[in-house]
């Protein structure tokens, strides 16, 4: 998709990936929607790329479907939804139900809602573009949190499921697996800085994609060697993921 022209929805576009792609958008000629929510650092985001703000909690359902509704009552429709809001939060098994429900309603049901109202527009139209972010732990894990990882594989697979069940009706679906990337979220954790890109570049191979109609936007090739393992020798890779483990937690001790 060619994204001159085009009504663009980020969230999380106050900060980190988020942002960066609301002013690589903009660059390419979308008008563009940002929420967060954080209201004051929405507000100077908007005012400092011309996009538009709408605050919202994407993990109320009530909240994504007030987002939805406001912009395209405001521009009319919505051609690209990018469902980019999300949270790290460390935690294994022992962690709180209260915090794995968290995680859980921030990273996975926000792009569940999204979908649900933002999608009987573009089967109407025929034509129309999701993005969801997930991460590179949505193909492999991040070794600091459990919950993390398994949220962002259920991103991964809420994904495909999106992009195979409305190819035929013209709607675009791509998932976004970065590895390290500079941004508040991955900032004071040493492993999360190596080989760390800068959001710009993220943005520039998102946009990128979104041409040819990607689903998979990957961002390491380390990273996917070590999927690539996993799909053809799931033993070796339960092996490989615990020295990489090992290697990536030590660099946090240093």
């Amino acid at each position: 998709m060619d994204l001159k022209g085009k009504i663009a929805v980020i969230t999380g576009g106050a900060s980190g990936i988020g942002f960066a792609l609301a002013v690589r958008f903009i660059k390419e000629g979308a008008t563009v929607v940002i929420s967060d929510i954080n209201e004051e650092a929405l507000k100077a985001k908007a005012d400092e790329t011309g996009a538009f703000p709408i605050a919202a909690n994407v993990a109320v359902e009530e909240d994504v479907k007030a987002l939805v509704e406001k912009a395209t009552e405001i521009f009319g429709r919505i051609d690209v939804f990018v469902a980019n809001a999300g949270v790290a939060k460390f935690g294994d098994p022992f962690s709180s139900a209260k915090d794995w429900d968290f995680q859980w309603n921030v990273n996975v049901m926000s792009q569940v809602y999204a979908a649900k109202y933002v999608l009987p527009q573009m089967i109407a139209r025929k034509s129309g573009y999701i993005l969801n972010t997930a991460s590179a732990a949505g193909l492999i894990v991040e070794f600091h949190s459990a919950m993390y990882s398994t949220t962002k594989h259920a991103c991964v697979g809420f994904s495909e499921w999106l992009a195979a069940s409305y190819k035929e009706n013209g709607i675009g679906v791509s998932v976004l697996c970065p590895g390290p990337v500079k941004t508040p979220m991955a900032a004071g954790v040493a492993a999360m800085q190596e080989d760390a890109l800068e959001p710009e570049d993220l943005a520039d191979m998102v946009v990128k994609a979104i041409e040819v109609g990607q689903f998979m936007i990957s961002t390491h090739e380390k990273i996917w060697k070590l999927y690539l393992v996993k799909s053809t020798d799931y033993q070796k890779y339960i092996e490989l993921l615990a020295q990489r483990r090992a290697y990536k937690l030590s660099l946090d001790a240093k």
